[in-house]
């Protein structure tokens, strides 16, 4: 009975440790990139700092993009996505998917107007 007693004080004393120090599960926030496309003949794909992405790691990242012109469209294309359609022609607004990248090379790029393009490596 007493070593049942000092186990549960010992565990209630881990917990308020814990709360007190306020010990968290870690999570890592999944990157984003804030993709434009208009409201000319313009696209672009910039990282949370505002800078033009040329290189990114391989990993989860949320594409925030930003279509503002209803003859355009933003689609991905790379290793493993496949002209990934994320604005449509004929949509104005914003829309956010999430995307699995892996090392290669990948191209953003309106179909419509292939000569809308930007591109990007994944290590």
């Amino acid at each position: 009975m007493r070593f049942r007693l000092l186990a549960v004080a010992s565990a209630a004393a881990l917990v308020a440790v814990g709360i007190a120090t306020g010990a968290t599960a870690t999570t890592t926030a999944v990157p984003k990139l804030r993709g434009t496309i208009g409201p000319g003949f313009t696209i672009s794909l910039k990282n949370a700092a505002g800078k033009r992405v040329k290189s990114l790691r391989h990993g989860k990242y949320t594409f925030i993009v930003r279509d503002k012109s209803g003859i355009h469209n933003f689609t991905l294309k790379g290793p493993g996505v496949r002209n990934k359609m994320i604005t449509g022609t004929g949509f104005v607004g914003t829309k956010t998917v999430p995307v699995r990248l892996r090392a290669g090379k990948y191209r953003f790029y309106c179909t419509v107007h292939p000569t809308v393009t930007g591109t990007f490596k994944v290590t």
